[in-house]
């Protein structure tokens, strides 16, 4: 009787964690605008409520304390920057109620995300909320932006953020359901994956490229048949690339603005000057020789904005941001135990051969896509690979002192 009620319970704290991270992040890739701001705050209001109330009743259960590494280092950072953006501001306002909200929410999505890992049959479980997600997301899109899929208009202005932010939003998810496909081989999620693949190319986000590129790697690296693997890789290349540069829609939002960059930077192909490549270099060079200034411990809260003759608010580049306003510390502060994870990770003997590879990419993606945004201001979503790789390297923690207990050795992949 006892067992069949903790097994009730525990499935109740599961189903808790699934819907309460479902509504944070299609909250965050969807809503956060100014005329869906309401939506955006209940939605991940709920789902904040719900996670917290979930994880301090088990918390009290096990008389355990909330103080995991994930939560200290979001502590650590959301202090580092409202501390900057109360005593030294240097340009415009600070939004400490926002940037606050962000860091409660990340330490909702971590939390949610490390009792589904944890669950029995976590992994099945964490991985079908990404592809409610992901429907999710695809049916506003089209919901909105109907008229535009096929007008040549780079798609997800209506969303959070701009199109470059929803770009990588999709990306992030596609990196998740390209995983998931090769652990599944469902016909339903590969036509999810597409969609989703599609939606990102439409956005006409040069980044999705490296997403694109990561896709296709976990599905090599994950793949049996390494041969028909291969096989259908350069398959996809191809038709992306035909695709990419034949179709006048996706050529329009995204073939042509490739030519103009690889024209900037290389001086090759049939492009274009292209102003946005060209700032973006420059921001960078204009951040870095800022940094240099005040190397260890930077120039302040918006300290580029206000030495910028580019006329923005930020960098585009979360390395020089961060270099630039906080400096070495800033940098090492945020970046650092985000490794220290990855390598807990990849250490870890509980986690699977397909998941550490997975973990792997989903770092070294974010890592080089932090190069084209900033992602220390952005959505909760843009924090989603590192919170992911945390909330794994505690699965593992725990699944080692579970077996050291003699009990079963817990399933991190179904």
């Amino acid at each position: 009787m006892l067992a069949m009620r903790d097994a009730k319970r525990c499935n109740a704290s599961v189903r808790i964690c699934q819907v309460s991270l479902s509504l944070i992040l299609v909250a965050s890739i969807c809503f956060y605008t100014e005329s869906t701001m309401l939506i955006y705050l209940a939605m991940s209001g709920i789902g904040i409520v719900a996670v917290f109330s979930n994880a301090i009743f088990k918390a009290l259960q096990r008389r355990e304390l909330l103080v995991e590494p994930c939560i200290c280092w979001l502590v650590l950072i959301y202090a580092l920057f409202t501390t900057y953006g109360v005593l030294f501001l240097r340009y415009g306002e600070y939004n400490w109620d926002s940037m606050l909200f962000n860091c409660i929410s990340g330490i909702a999505v971590y939390l949610s995300t490390r009792d589904l890992l944890r669950a029995e049959g976590g992994g099945a479980r964490f991985f079908q909320v990404l592809v409610f997600v992901s429907i999710c997301v695809l049916v506003i899109v089209v919901e909105r932006e109907r008229a535009l899929l096929f007008s040549g208009v780079r798609l997800g202005d209506t969303l959070s953020g701009n199109v470059n932010t929803v770009g990588r939003s999709l990306g992030t998810l596609s990196l998740f359901l390209s995983y998931w496909v090769m652990q599944t081989k469902s016909k339903g999620l590969v036509c999810v994956l597409l969609l989703v693949g599609a939606a990102a190319l439409l956005t006409g986000s040069k980044g999705v490229l490296v997403f694109f590129a990561a896709d296709l790697l976990v599905m090599q690296r994950l793949a049996k048949n390494k041969v028909m693997a291969n096989t259908l890789i350069v398959g996809a290349v191809f038709l992306s690339v035909f695709l990419v540069f034949e179709t006048p829609q996706l050529y329009q939002v995204l073939g042509s603005r490739i030519e103009d960059a690889l024209y900037q930077l290389l001086g090759v192909g049939p492009g274009h000057y292209s102003w946005s490549t060209d700032a973006r270099g420059g921001m960078i060079e204009e951040g870095l020789t800022a940094f240099f200034d005040h190397p260890l411990f930077g120039g302040g809260e918006k300290y580029f904005a206000s030495i910028s003759s580019f006329g923005y608010g930020y960098s585009h580049c979360n390395y020089v941001e961060l270099l630039c306003n906080y400096g070495l510390a800033g940098l090492i502060a945020f970046y650092a135990p985000i490794l220290w994870a990855l390598w807990r990770v990849a250490a870890c003997d509980e986690a699977t051969r397909s998941l550490k590879c997975l973990a792997v990419a989903v770092v070294i993606v974010f890592l080089v896509a932090d190069w084209s945004t900033v992602t220390y201001s952005s959505i909760i979503m843009a924090y989603f690979p590192a919170l992911f790789v945390f909330a794994l390297s505690r699965t593992c923690v725990v699944g080692k002192s579970r077996e050291g207990m003699g009990a079963e050795k817990p399933s991190l992949e179904s």
